[in-house]
């Protein structure tokens, strides 16, 4: 059972519908060059703002960061989830790169934690 905070706490939690997107890597198989390929799974999630707090740390890394937010990941296989994955929001334009991940989710544990601070990508608007 994943972290749900639907009906728990006000308005501020708004649960919605997201679409993570990996990719898998090139290579070679049996001697022959295979191009990497998308793939795209469904996920419920809670969207908040970032906090000052954060934005000044993430912004001390040096890369510009533009309307990042906090994502806490309620349902889908979290444990595949990674910081090179791509996140879209239903009812937010744009597409989001990962900062931050804090992922403590296991194949036998039964409650998965996965909280990520994403960034919006410049131009995906």
């Amino acid at each position: 059972m994943s972290l749900d905070m639907s009906g728990h706490i006000d308005d501020t939690f708004v649960s919605t519908g997201a679409t993570r997107f990996s990719y898998s890597t090139d290579g070679y198989v049996n001697g022959r060059y295979v191009a990497g390929t998308e793939s795209a799974s469904p996920h419920t999630i809670d969207l908040q703002p970032a906090s000052m707090k954060q934005i000044d740390a993430l912004q001390n890394g040096g890369e510009r960061i533009t309307d990042a937010r906090n994502v806490y990941v309620n349902d889908g296989d979290t444990y595949t989830i990674t910081q090179a994955d791509e996140w879209t929001f239903n009812g937010v334009d744009g597409r989001f790169k990962c900062i931050h991940i804090d992922n403590r989710s296991q194949f036998d544990n039964p409650r998965n934690y996965c909280k990520l601070v994403v960034s919006r990508i410049d131009g995906s608007v």
